[in-house]
């Protein structure tokens, strides 16, 4: 993985899959570079044959190779990850396991299921945030305009958030631009950051903005993934519009995948 400057390294460690793409997905959402292992093992090859430190390491109690809490108190016994803090991923709620946990390292612990931004907050908490430029502000003001004249015309708006998961290498003014001559007039294309574009689609439902998003994909290359919130059914405002979609965004769901849309047409 190629690091970006002043990034923040996320290792998470957990024997469920889906665990494992949750918390990469949300935590990549908000700008973090994370690695994910399904074993003790398989994290401490990926910690040994790395130079960078870790800023962060989630590992859940229950592994196959190795409870949790023996990887902390080997993990520990290491001079560079004695100070990296450590923070426990788990169903086990009990007092005891919490016990253990911060007695073998760990300086956090969340319990599953848990909300993505319960896990931001903590690892903001732990390893920092990271700082990224975007266009959020500017998008929250064009919302709170087409939001009123939704208001007063007792119509729909609708908001696309399209993510990359790859790395965009300055294409993404050029995507922005070839999107803008596919859609509408009246629609808007911004350019959140340098992986997430955003659709304002005045008077439109959600039906209207998934036939936006299947036009759409067809002019992207690489893995994205889409997420949309309309009004007034989603937010009925320009900051639950957007928040729904980041979190939509991040959980995984509302979205169509480009590969996963050819899969199905070739069926």
């Amino acid at each position: 993985m190629e690091e970006r400057k002043n990034s923040k390294n996320i290792l998470v460690v957990d024997d469920s899959v889906l665990i494992r793409l949750m918390a990469k997905n949300i935590l990549e959402a908000e700008g973090y570079d994370v690695e994910a292992a399904a074993t003790a093992e398989e994290a401490i090859w990926k910690i040994k044959n790395r130079e960078k430190l870790f800023d962060l390491v989630i590992v859940d109690i229950n592994l196959p190779d190795q409870n949790g809490f023996e990887f902390i108190r080997n993990l520990k016994s290491e001079e560079k990850y004695r100070h990296i803090p450590v923070m426990i991923l788990s169903a086990d709620a009990k007092v005891t396991s919490i016990k253990e946990a911060v007695e073998a390292g760990a300086v956090d612990y969340l319990v599953k299921p848990f909300k993505a931004e319960e896990l931001v907050k903590r690892v903001e908490k732990l390893a920092g945030s990271v700082k990224k430029e975007d266009r959020y502000p500017e998008l929250k003001d064009l919302l709170k305009k087409e939001v009123n004249r939704a208001r007063r015309g007792n119509v729909n708006l609708s908001l696309v958030l399209a993510h990359c998961e790859g790395k965009m290498e300055g294409e993404i003014s050029k995507i922005a631009e070839k999107m803008r001559g596919k859609l509408r007039d009246i629609d808007a294309v911004f350019e959140i950051n340098e992986n997430t574009l955003a659709l304002v689609l005045p008077v439109t439902g959600r039906e209207g903005a998934e036939v936006v998003v299947k036009k759409i994909q067809g002019e992207l290359r690489g893995s994205w993934r889409y997420a949309i919130s309309t009004y007034p059914d989603n937010g009925k405002d320009e900051d639950e519009l957007i928040n729904f979609a980041k979190e939509s965004l991040m959980k995984g769901e509302s979205n169509l995948s480009q590969e996963d849309d050819k899969e199905k047409e070739g069926k």
